[in-house]
């Protein structure tokens, strides 16, 4: 056993290559090499977050360059990519330890660029709403192999701190793209947001061409349950369809009870398969690794908070305060780049002294933030002490939570199913987001009284501190001999 094995601290995500035939020094390449790999596989996630948020901004100007839409079909250019994206990252995931990570990161690269070429140029809305559907599809096939094609190329003692780049890279983004998407529609066409999402595509293709190097060792020796996997992908299409749509087309409208019931049946009978199959759409073993279900529960509750936050401070601060749109851009920006600062320095920690205490103080922090909003928030505009600290608080907190919970959640993952794990992770996320999103709208009712808002805040508030006595004493304190012997197999 080497002395990073007997370390607890540090997670052992890939202590064995994945390609055995590859020796460990081709594995561990020079760190300039590494970083421009770990820059390469950023970019995607980059690119998936970003598409959210400059489409939020620019709604309003899009819905005006199509006169005549109805609400319910202008809001599949938001809802459309959501939905792709989340009910995608399943399959993303599960085909690339299967088939070659490189392959599907590439594949969803150029698939990436085309559809927003089309997006930039959609002639009506429906075609808008497709290419959006197509970034969806494609970003979700490129976000699970950008973090599994990067971690080999670090030792295991730095994995945390990866991840934790990685998902700073996405945070900064998010944080900036609001601003950035102000600026270009103050002096530019809706469409120039979409258009400059190509090139940037490109540059990714570029950087796998040079960093990037396969991890997975194709087995095509048994068939995959395809059946299987569009099984679980439509589990999650049902479900997150009902939660955008269930406002209106009405909670107790039979299509919306049946689109519930089209993805819990779904998904017993996956599990059900997935039990029998002999190369199952999804690893059932997965779910008995103690570090990984804990974790995903606690990702659930947080990503709650994360995901309706985020939809809420904008609407707050356009409906009550009255913020226009530059504003909202500035206003919201601190968060993001707080959050990616903190996840720099918390995989930093997390790599020398684990997960437990770091997630309990995270969540306590973000909690805080919730309940400063419910306690001073109101109608009188006072950004600096009603809105700016909880944004601090809230962004110091979930720049741990958002990194290090993908950490811990990959922790003990064997080696060749650390996409499959990641795709998991990333559908519960932003499944679990657009739930919460759809509460929030629900809550909320077309009416935009303070008290409603606060109900919000303090639900959130209680979801994020459940999380502390999950990591606390839920969650092992170190699975590190039985990850590295699961790897050894």
């Amino acid at each position: 056993m080497t002395a990073e094995q007997k370390n607890d601290k540090a997670p052992l995500i890939f202590f064995v290559s994945p390609i055995a035939s590859q020796p460990d020094t081709q594995i561990r390449t020079s760190s300039t090499r590494a970083y421009l790999a770990l820059a390469t596989g950023s970019l995607a996630f980059v690119l998936a977050t970003i598409n959210v948020t400059v489409s939020n901004v620019a709604f309003p100007e899009i819905v005006k360059a199509f006169p005549g839409i109805s609400s319910g079909t202008s809001g599949w250019i938001i809802s459309g990519y959501a939905l792709a994206f989340s009910s995608t990252l399943l399959s993303g995931g599960r085909l690339a330890d299967r088939y070659g990570r490189l392959p599907i990161f590439k594949f969803g690269l150029i698939g990436l660029s085309i559809s927003s070429v089309a997006a930039g140029f959609a002639s009506n809305i429906w075609i808008l709403v497709a290419a959006r559907a197509a970034q969806g599809i494609c970003g979700a096939l490129a976000v699970p192999s950008s973090l599994a094609l990067v971690l080999p190329k670090f030792l295991p003692s730095r994995q945390a701190s990866v991840i934790g780049l990685w998902a700073a890279a996405g945070m900064a983004a998010s944080g900036l793209a609001p601003g950035l998407a102000a600026f270009i529609l103050e002096f530019g066409s809706w469409r120039l947001i979409y258009l400059i999402l190509a090139p940037i595509s490109c540059l990714g293709l570029l950087g796998a061409k040079l960093f990037l190097d396969e991890t997975a060792a194709k087995d095509t020796d048994k068939t995959l349950d395809l059946f299987g996997v569009s099984m679980g992908s439509g589990s999650i299409f049902f479900l997150v369809l009902a939660t955008l749509q269930g406002r209106s087309w009405g909670w107790n409208a039979p299509i919306t009870i049946t689109c519930f019931l089209f993805s819990v049946t779904l998904l017993v009978a996956l599990v059900s398969r997935s039990k029998n199959h002999p190369e199952p759409a999804i690893d059932l073993d997965l779910f008995r690794i103690r570090s990984f279900a804990i974790a995903n529960i606690a990702v659930a509750l947080s990503m709650v908070g994360a995901f309706t936050s985020w939809f809420l401070w904008p609407v707050y601060l356009t409906e009550v305060w009255n913020y226009s749109k530059l504003s909202i851009g500035l206003a919201f920006t601190p968060a993001p780049v707080i959050s990616a600062l903190v996840a720099i320095l918390s995989g930093r920690w997390a790599d020398k002294h684990g997960f437990r205490g770091l997630m309990g103080l995270a969540s306590f922090l973000a909690a805080s933030g919730h309940i400063w909003l419910y306690l001073f928030l109101n109608e009188t505009v006072n950004f600096w002490f009603s809105f700016f600290p909880a944004t601090v608080l809230f962004g110091l907190g979930m720049g741990a939570l958002a990194s290090q919970l993908n950490s811990a959640a990959l922790l003990a993952i064997p080696a060749k199913s650390i996409a499959t794990a990641n795709g998991i992770h990333q559908s519960l996320r932003y499944a679990v987001g657009a739930m919460g999103a759809a509460t929030a709208i629900a809550i909320l009712n077309d009416a935009h009284d303070v008290w409603r808002y606060d109900l919000m805040w303090f639900l959130l508030a209680g979801m994020q501190m459940a999380v502390i006595p999950l990591m606390l004493f839920a969650y092992p304190k170190s699975e590190i001999k039985k990850s590295a012997s699961i790897k050894a197999t």
